[in-house]
Protein backbone atom coordinates (compact mmCIF):
# COMPACT_ATOMS: atom_id res chain seq x y z
CA UNK A 1 0.00 0.00 0.00
CA UNK A 2 1.72 3.21 -0.91
CA UNK A 3 1.83 6.08 1.74
CA UNK A 4 -0.93 9.10 1.37
CA UNK A 5 0.44 11.70 -1.11
CA UNK A 6 -0.23 14.56 1.50
CA UNK A 7 1.52 12.73 4.13
CA UNK A 8 4.70 12.22 1.73
CA UNK A 9 4.84 15.53 0.76
CA UNK A 10 4.43 16.67 4.80
CA UNK A 11 7.44 14.75 5.09
CA UNK A 12 9.76 15.92 2.15
CA UNK A 13 8.72 19.30 3.80
CA UNK A 14 9.58 18.34 7.29
CA UNK A 15 13.08 16.60 6.02
CA UNK A 16 14.05 19.80 3.69
CA UNK A 17 12.93 22.11 6.42
CA UNK A 18 15.62 20.42 9.05
CA UNK A 19 18.31 20.49 6.03
CA UNK A 20 18.02 24.39 5.13
CA UNK A 21 18.66 24.63 9.47
CA UNK A 22 22.23 25.92 10.50
CA UNK A 23 24.64 22.86 11.76
CA UNK A 24 25.10 24.24 14.91
CA UNK A 25 21.67 23.62 15.88
CA UNK A 26 21.30 20.34 14.58
CA UNK A 27 24.20 18.83 16.11
CA UNK A 28 22.97 20.02 19.31
CA UNK A 29 19.95 18.69 18.68
CA UNK A 30 21.15 15.44 17.73
CA UNK A 31 23.44 15.03 20.79
CA UNK A 32 20.46 15.70 23.16
CA UNK A 33 17.63 13.67 21.70
CA UNK A 34 20.39 10.50 21.09
CA UNK A 35 21.10 11.15 25.20
CA UNK A 36 18.26 10.81 25.78
CA UNK A 37 17.08 7.79 23.82
CA UNK A 38 20.19 5.99 25.17
CA UNK A 39 19.47 6.80 28.51
CA UNK A 40 16.11 5.62 28.52
CA UNK A 41 17.30 2.47 26.72
CA UNK A 42 19.97 1.70 29.42
CA UNK A 43 17.40 2.36 32.52
CA UNK A 44 14.83 0.52 30.71
CA UNK A 45 15.99 -2.08 28.64
CA UNK A 46 18.97 -4.57 28.67
CA UNK A 47 22.21 -2.11 28.84
CA UNK A 48 24.43 -4.48 26.33
CA UNK A 49 21.72 -5.33 23.73
CA UNK A 50 20.51 -1.27 23.48
CA UNK A 51 24.46 -0.52 23.66
CA UNK A 52 24.71 -2.59 20.08
CA UNK A 53 21.56 -0.92 18.38
CA UNK A 54 22.26 2.54 20.08
CA UNK A 55 24.95 2.62 18.03
CA UNK A 56 23.93 0.92 14.99
CA UNK A 57 21.79 4.06 15.19
CA UNK A 58 24.33 6.17 14.51
CA UNK A 59 26.23 4.70 12.38
CA UNK A 60 23.08 4.56 10.27
CA UNK A 61 22.56 8.40 10.43
CA UNK A 62 26.30 9.10 9.64
CA UNK A 63 26.60 7.76 6.86
CA UNK A 64 22.73 8.90 5.26
CA UNK A 65 24.74 12.61 6.52
CA UNK A 66 28.23 11.75 4.66
CA UNK A 67 26.00 10.38 1.58
CA UNK A 68 23.29 13.03 1.27
CA UNK A 69 22.82 16.04 -1.64
CA UNK A 70 22.76 19.52 -0.67
CA UNK A 71 19.73 21.37 -0.65
CA UNK A 72 19.18 24.26 -1.42
CA UNK A 73 16.19 27.68 -1.34
CA UNK A 74 16.05 27.86 -5.80
CA UNK A 75 17.64 26.23 -8.12
CA UNK A 76 20.53 27.52 -9.72
CA UNK A 77 19.57 30.38 -11.84
CA UNK A 78 21.26 30.18 -14.53
CA UNK A 79 20.43 26.39 -15.36
CA UNK A 80 16.45 26.93 -14.21
CA UNK A 81 16.43 30.38 -16.73
CA UNK A 82 14.77 30.13 -20.18
CA UNK A 83 16.18 31.21 -23.06
CA UNK A 84 15.13 34.40 -23.91
CA UNK A 85 12.27 35.34 -27.04
CA UNK A 86 13.68 36.07 -30.27
CA UNK A 87 11.36 38.64 -32.05
CA UNK A 88 11.80 40.24 -35.27
CA UNK A 89 11.34 43.99 -35.03
CA UNK A 90 11.31 46.21 -37.74
CA UNK A 91 14.82 45.23 -40.00
CA UNK A 92 16.62 43.56 -36.96
CA UNK A 93 16.14 40.03 -35.24
CA UNK A 94 16.52 41.15 -31.43
CA UNK A 95 15.97 39.15 -27.86
CA UNK A 96 13.72 40.27 -25.34
CA UNK A 97 16.28 40.15 -22.33
CA UNK A 98 14.50 40.48 -18.59
CA UNK A 99 15.57 42.79 -16.11
CA UNK A 100 18.06 41.75 -13.52
CA UNK A 101 20.79 42.15 -11.18
CA UNK A 102 24.20 41.63 -11.92
CA UNK A 103 27.64 42.37 -10.46
CA UNK A 104 29.55 44.50 -13.50
CA UNK A 105 33.25 44.70 -13.72
CA UNK A 106 35.93 42.41 -12.36
CA UNK A 107 36.91 41.29 -8.59
CA UNK A 108 39.76 41.74 -7.34
CA UNK A 109 40.87 38.14 -6.90
CA UNK A 110 41.04 38.30 -11.23
CA UNK A 111 44.13 38.55 -11.99
CA UNK A 112 43.56 39.50 -15.23
CA UNK A 113 41.37 42.33 -14.43
CA UNK A 114 42.33 45.58 -15.07
CA UNK A 115 41.83 48.98 -12.57
CA UNK A 116 39.17 50.51 -14.56
CA UNK A 117 37.26 47.48 -14.44
CA UNK A 118 37.07 47.76 -10.55
CA UNK A 119 35.49 47.75 -8.03
CA UNK A 120 32.81 45.19 -8.86
CA UNK A 121 29.14 46.45 -8.25
CA UNK A 122 25.72 45.54 -7.91
CA UNK A 123 23.38 46.91 -10.88
CA UNK A 124 19.90 46.49 -11.17
CA UNK A 125 18.97 46.44 -15.10
CA UNK A 126 15.85 46.88 -16.69
CA UNK A 127 13.75 44.98 -19.33
CA UNK A 128 15.02 45.91 -23.03
CA UNK A 129 15.71 44.12 -26.61
CA UNK A 130 18.72 43.75 -27.63
CA UNK A 131 19.99 42.70 -31.54
CA UNK A 132 20.99 39.37 -32.41
CA UNK A 133 24.03 40.99 -34.16
CA UNK A 134 25.86 44.45 -34.85
CA UNK A 135 24.62 46.11 -37.61
CA UNK A 136 25.90 44.92 -40.93
CA UNK A 137 27.23 46.80 -43.73
CA UNK A 138 23.94 45.89 -45.67
CA UNK A 139 21.40 47.21 -43.25
CA UNK A 140 23.90 50.14 -42.66
CA UNK A 141 23.62 51.22 -46.20
CA UNK A 142 20.43 50.53 -46.51
CA UNK A 143 19.31 53.07 -44.12
CA UNK A 144 22.05 55.63 -43.90
CA UNK A 145 22.64 55.37 -48.27
CA UNK A 146 20.10 53.55 -49.57
CA UNK A 147 21.14 54.62 -53.28
CA UNK A 148 24.42 52.20 -52.85
CA UNK A 149 24.09 48.50 -52.63
CA UNK A 150 26.38 46.42 -50.54
CA UNK A 151 28.44 43.39 -52.47
CA UNK A 152 27.22 39.82 -51.66
CA UNK A 153 30.88 39.79 -50.11
CA UNK A 154 30.53 42.20 -47.20
CA UNK A 155 26.59 42.45 -46.79
CA UNK A 156 26.82 40.11 -43.67
CA UNK A 157 30.13 41.97 -42.30
CA UNK A 158 29.88 44.03 -39.35
CA UNK A 159 29.75 47.83 -40.21
CA UNK A 160 32.83 49.21 -39.01
CA UNK A 161 35.21 52.69 -39.39
CA UNK A 162 31.72 54.39 -38.05
CA UNK A 163 32.20 56.99 -35.85
CA UNK A 164 29.84 57.35 -32.34
CA UNK A 165 28.12 60.56 -33.52
CA UNK A 166 27.58 58.31 -36.74
CA UNK A 167 26.13 55.25 -34.70
CA UNK A 168 23.48 58.03 -32.90
CA UNK A 169 22.81 58.97 -36.32
CA UNK A 170 22.06 55.58 -37.47
CA UNK A 171 19.80 54.45 -34.63
CA UNK A 172 17.64 57.83 -34.95
CA UNK A 173 17.01 56.83 -39.11
CA UNK A 174 16.39 53.48 -37.98
CA UNK A 175 13.07 54.29 -35.33
CA UNK A 176 11.55 56.98 -37.74
CA UNK A 177 11.64 53.89 -40.56
CA UNK A 178 9.86 51.86 -38.58
CA UNK A 179 7.46 54.55 -36.95
CA UNK A 180 9.16 54.61 -33.70
CA UNK A 181 10.01 58.09 -31.61
CA UNK A 182 13.76 58.37 -32.11
CA UNK A 183 15.51 58.28 -28.34
CA UNK A 184 18.45 61.24 -29.48
CA UNK A 185 18.50 65.12 -30.10
CA UNK A 186 20.72 67.82 -29.97
CA UNK A 187 20.46 70.01 -26.81
CA UNK A 188 23.04 73.01 -26.96
CA UNK A 189 25.14 71.20 -29.46
CA UNK A 190 25.42 68.01 -27.77
CA UNK A 191 23.48 64.41 -27.68
CA UNK A 192 21.03 63.75 -25.24
CA UNK A 193 18.84 60.87 -24.94
CA UNK A 194 15.38 60.91 -24.36
CA UNK A 195 15.41 57.35 -21.83
CA UNK A 196 11.43 57.01 -22.36
CA UNK A 197 11.24 56.90 -26.43
CA UNK A 198 10.55 53.72 -27.95
CA UNK A 199 12.88 54.16 -30.99
CA UNK A 200 16.38 52.38 -31.03
CA UNK A 201 19.87 53.61 -29.97
CA UNK A 202 23.31 52.13 -28.02
CA UNK A 203 23.65 49.74 -25.30
CA UNK A 204 24.37 51.30 -21.98
CA UNK A 205 27.45 49.89 -20.79
CA UNK A 206 25.96 48.29 -17.98
CA UNK A 207 23.12 46.97 -20.24
CA UNK A 208 26.09 45.33 -22.56
CA UNK A 209 27.86 43.64 -20.00
CA UNK A 210 24.80 42.33 -18.55
CA UNK A 211 23.85 41.10 -22.46
CA UNK A 212 27.50 39.90 -22.99
CA UNK A 213 26.94 37.77 -19.44
CA UNK A 214 24.13 36.29 -20.08
CA UNK A 215 23.37 35.12 -16.27
CA UNK A 216 27.44 34.27 -15.88
CA UNK A 217 30.25 35.43 -13.78
CA UNK A 218 32.88 34.18 -15.44
CA UNK A 219 35.37 36.20 -17.32
CA UNK A 220 33.59 35.33 -20.72
CA UNK A 221 30.30 34.44 -21.20
CA UNK A 222 31.00 30.50 -21.77
CA UNK A 223 33.42 30.28 -18.62
CA UNK A 224 36.86 31.07 -17.30
CA UNK A 225 39.15 29.80 -20.39
CA UNK A 226 39.67 31.26 -22.89
CA UNK A 227 40.05 27.97 -24.82
CA UNK A 228 36.64 28.22 -25.85
CA UNK A 229 36.97 31.01 -27.71
CA UNK A 230 37.21 29.40 -30.79
CA UNK A 231 33.66 28.43 -30.60
CA UNK A 232 32.30 31.88 -29.91
CA UNK A 233 33.96 34.67 -30.96
CA UNK A 234 36.32 36.13 -33.77
CA UNK A 235 39.84 37.29 -32.30
CA UNK A 236 43.71 37.12 -32.89
CA UNK A 237 44.00 33.78 -32.55
CA UNK A 238 41.56 32.97 -35.21
CA UNK A 239 40.65 35.35 -37.28
CA UNK A 240 43.44 35.94 -39.59
CA UNK A 241 43.44 39.57 -39.28
CA UNK A 242 40.05 39.83 -41.07
CA UNK A 243 36.49 41.16 -40.24
CA UNK A 244 34.38 38.17 -40.57
CA UNK A 245 30.72 37.42 -41.45
CA UNK A 246 28.12 38.03 -38.20
CA UNK A 247 26.58 34.96 -36.26
CA UNK A 248 29.45 32.35 -37.81
CA UNK A 249 30.42 31.88 -34.11
CA UNK A 250 28.28 30.22 -31.19
CA UNK A 251 25.56 32.33 -29.74
CA UNK A 252 25.81 33.02 -25.79
CA UNK A 253 23.32 31.29 -23.63
CA UNK A 254 20.44 33.78 -24.27
CA UNK A 255 21.32 33.65 -27.80
CA UNK A 256 23.30 36.63 -29.15
CA UNK A 257 26.07 36.46 -31.32
CA UNK A 258 29.32 38.16 -31.57
CA UNK A 259 29.89 39.97 -28.11
CA UNK A 260 33.14 38.86 -27.69
CA UNK A 261 35.36 39.63 -30.08
CA UNK A 262 34.85 40.35 -34.31
CA UNK A 263 34.42 43.97 -34.14
CA UNK A 264 34.15 46.09 -30.74
CA UNK A 265 31.01 47.79 -30.20
CA UNK A 266 30.06 51.50 -28.98
CA UNK A 267 28.08 52.39 -25.75
CA UNK A 268 25.97 55.48 -25.02
CA UNK A 269 28.43 56.01 -21.68
CA UNK A 270 31.01 58.11 -21.54
CA UNK A 271 34.05 56.22 -20.16
CA UNK A 272 35.36 56.97 -16.34
CA UNK A 273 35.73 54.93 -13.59
CA UNK A 274 32.85 52.73 -11.15
CA UNK A 275 31.24 53.76 -8.54
CA UNK A 276 30.93 51.13 -5.80
CA UNK A 277 27.75 51.79 -4.60
CA UNK A 278 24.34 49.77 -6.01
CA UNK A 279 23.15 51.21 -8.85
CA UNK A 280 20.18 50.87 -11.02
CA UNK A 281 20.45 51.65 -14.99
CA UNK A 282 23.82 53.42 -15.11
CA UNK A 283 23.96 55.53 -17.98
CA UNK A 284 27.66 56.58 -17.35
CA UNK A 285 29.44 59.56 -15.59
CA UNK A 286 27.97 62.98 -16.61
CA UNK A 287 30.79 65.34 -18.74
CA UNK A 288 30.86 68.74 -19.24
CA UNK A 289 33.40 68.75 -21.36
CA UNK A 290 34.54 66.22 -24.23
CA UNK A 291 35.89 63.21 -23.08
CA UNK A 292 35.57 59.08 -24.63
CA UNK A 293 33.18 57.10 -25.15
CA UNK A 294 32.66 53.43 -24.07
CA UNK A 295 34.19 50.92 -26.29
CA UNK A 296 32.99 46.77 -25.11
CA UNK A 297 33.84 43.36 -26.58
CA UNK A 298 37.33 43.52 -28.56
CA UNK A 299 37.46 42.89 -31.88
CA UNK A 300 39.00 40.43 -34.76
CA UNK A 301 42.79 42.21 -33.75
CA UNK A 302 42.56 41.36 -30.37
CA UNK A 303 44.07 38.75 -27.72
CA UNK A 304 42.14 36.69 -25.32
CA UNK A 305 42.37 39.16 -22.95
CA UNK A 306 40.62 41.98 -24.61
CA UNK A 307 37.12 39.99 -25.39
CA UNK A 308 36.45 39.40 -21.12
CA UNK A 309 32.95 40.57 -20.49
CA UNK A 310 33.73 43.07 -18.12
CA UNK A 311 37.20 45.20 -20.53
CA UNK A 312 36.38 48.39 -21.47
CA UNK A 313 38.31 50.74 -23.24
CA UNK A 314 37.13 54.37 -24.29
CA UNK A 315 37.73 56.17 -27.48
CA UNK A 316 37.28 59.64 -28.80
CA UNK A 317 33.48 60.17 -30.33
CA UNK A 318 34.22 60.91 -33.99
CA UNK A 319 36.70 58.24 -34.07
CA UNK A 320 36.72 55.95 -36.84
CA UNK A 321 38.29 52.97 -36.51
CA UNK A 322 38.21 49.34 -38.68
CA UNK A 323 37.78 47.47 -35.98
CA UNK A 324 34.52 49.13 -34.29
CA UNK A 325 31.09 48.77 -34.79
CA UNK A 326 27.81 48.66 -32.87
CA UNK A 327 24.84 47.18 -32.01
CA UNK A 328 20.89 48.39 -31.28
CA UNK A 329 19.00 48.29 -28.36
CA UNK A 330 15.35 49.22 -27.79
CA UNK A 331 12.79 49.59 -24.90
CA UNK A 332 8.87 48.73 -25.95
CA UNK A 333 6.58 50.84 -24.29
CA UNK A 334 5.39 47.99 -22.36
CA UNK A 335 8.58 47.68 -20.84
CA UNK A 336 9.64 51.61 -20.40
CA UNK A 337 11.04 52.48 -16.64
CA UNK A 338 8.62 55.16 -15.57
CA UNK A 339 10.47 55.76 -12.69
CA UNK A 340 13.59 57.34 -13.67
CA UNK A 341 14.08 60.10 -16.70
Amino acid sequence: MTADPDRRLVARRVVAGLDRLPLPVLVAAGVALGGAIGGAGFLHLEAPAWAVAWLALFAGLGWLGYTAAPVFDEPNPIQASRRPRRVIDGSLPMVDLPAGDFRMGSPDADDLANEDEKPQHEVTVAAFRMAVTPVTVELYQEVMAPSTVAGESEARLPVTGVSWDHAIEFCNRLSERAGYRPCYSRWFGRWRCDWRADGYRLPTEAEWEYACRAGTTTRYGFGDDPAGLDAYAWYEGNANGALQPVATRRANAWGLHDLHGNVWEWCWDWYGSYSPKRTRNPRGPWKLKTGRRVLRGGSFFNPPANLRSAFRDGVDPVSRLRFSGFRCVRVPPQHLDRSVD
